[in-house]
């Protein structure tokens, strides 16, 4: 059964609260890694507590340190404060202290089970989403989840293990989305108060690991719930009408920051995604062209990515519109490359300089030999097209070494580096240099 089903089966109706008003501090980085990516990875300041004072935070109930750092992983990089419990002890002094957003519950812990749990969560007047996971089969989740509801708990859904790291994500997001609720008059406060901000993850050449380019993602500072990712947002910026304005606020903002930094002598490639709603636009190279030549930003620094879908919405405007963009110096990329229908026909037809393999493919790839033949013949075709080829999702140092092995150009991912603000993603080329000196 796959997870949207058991998520349909299992999900409960849940009544949006509002959000606790003492959000705890950010938690330490939990993530496994290489010893040399471990030096690189930001350390948390004072300063970094208080911009993520307000991070939504889960409570992970599971014995299997395997599992607990795993949701660790994944929710740090969706911007959640995680803490984990290897059984009920100190469960109620958790509840109390912590203050969670939502509950993830293991069914099966030696000792105990999460039936007893789940009487010691309702005996506790717990209030907020509790997602159950087992390695036990969905009729067993089922019931488990039936049995929770009837002590007046809020069960929002359950998982099977073993879980893709992109099927927690949309788990959490699920179970998150019942504490956010914004309005398009927030939104359009949020660009006039100036509450976007970006964050830049890292991309680094996979032989080396040297530090040659970041992709700029845009949060939302939200003053009431704390820093939200683009999932929470950008769909109303699309229904709205103010993508554009979003694209716009984050090309400025990008651009200058890359200025910044050339100032300073780091010589880097900016990446920044682009709506098909801009794509659709005539008048967009002309736009990102004066952005560019108001920052004294070179055109070759700066890569605009593109996903399958977003070239295919457009077909014919897109064309113009990159090819426009090319013949200024722009390097394209196509994102999540292998996801769509139309990819090979894409890569002839418009003028990419760079394919991404997708995450999807990337994070299977040492499990899967589907996954991996998908990914070698990825990296194949990309170069024998004249195409730079870089690898997203790479979470861990055994993946990173297959690519390598296999010839991928550039990586990123959480095992390098996660989304971080300008000032950390400094501190994290420091250390990268002393490490390398240090060599």
């Amino acid at each position: 059964m796959s997870l949207g089903l058991r998520w349909a089966i299992f999900r409960a109706d849940i009544r949006t609260p509002s959000p606790p008003a003492s959000p705890g501090p950010p938690p330490p980085d939990p993530t496994p890694s290489p010893d040399r990516m471990t030096a690189l990875r930001p350390r948390p300041t004072e300063e970094g507590k208080q911009k993520h004072m307000s991070q939504y935070k889960l409570l992970v109930v599971d014995d299997d340190e395997r599992i607990r750092s795993y949701i660790e992983n994944v929710g740090r990089e969706m911007g959640y404060e995680t803490r984990a419990l290897e059984g009920p002890d100190n469960l109620g002094t958790t509840l109390q202290e912590f203050e969670p957003h939502a509950v993830l519950l293991d069914l099966v812990m030696p000792g105990t089970d999460g039936v007893e749990i789940l009487k010691r969560l309702a005996m506790r007047n717990c209030a907020v989403p509790i997602l159950l996971m087992s390695g036990m089969d969905g009729r067993t989740l089922g019931a488990a989840g039936r049995l929770g509801r009837e002590h007046g708990l809020r069960i929002c859904g359950g998982m099977e293990k073993p879980f893709t790291p992109d099927q927690l994500r949309a788990a959490l997001e699920e179970v998150m989305a019942t504490h956010r609720s914004v309005a398009e008059d927030d939104l359009e406060r949020a660009l006039r108060d100036d509450e976007l901000v970006l964050h830049y993850q890292p991309k680094v050449e996979t032989q080396s690991g040297r530090p040659i380019g970041v992709e700029a993602l845009v949060r939302w500072n939200h003053p009431k719930y704390g820093l939200l990712l683009p999932a929470y947002f950008l769909p109303l910026a699309e229904r709205s009408g103010t993508i554009s304005d979003i694209t716009r606020w984050v090309g400025r903002r990008a651009f200058t920051q890359l200025s910044t930094w050339a100032v300073d002598g780091l010589e880097l490639s900016m990446a920044v995604n682009v709506p098909a709603q801009d794509l659709a636009r005539g008048t967009f190279p002309d736009e990102w062209g004066a952005l560019m030549a108001r920052a004294g930003v070179p055109a070759e620094r700066v890569i605009l990515e593109v996903t399958e879908n977003q070239a295919m919405s457009t077909a014919l405007t897109t064309t113009e519109v990159l090819t426009r963009l090319r013949l200024q110096g722009v390097e394209l990329a196509i994102d999540d490359f292998g996801t769509g229908f139309s990819s090979m026909s894409l890569l002839q037809r418009l003028p990419f300089s760079e394919v991404k393999v997708d995450k999807s493919f990337t994070m299977e790839a040492i499990t899967s030999g589907d996954a991996r033949a998908i990914v070698r013949a990825t990296i194949d075709l990309g170069h024998n097209l004249g195409l730079r080829v870089v690898a997203e999702g790479v979470e861990n140092q055994e993946t990173w070494q297959l690519l390598r092995e296999m010839g991928c150009d550039e990586v990123q991912g959480y095992c390098i580096g996660y989304p971080m603000p300008a000032d950390e993603f400094l501190e994290w080329l420091e250390r990268g240099r002393e490490l390398r000196c240090s060599a």
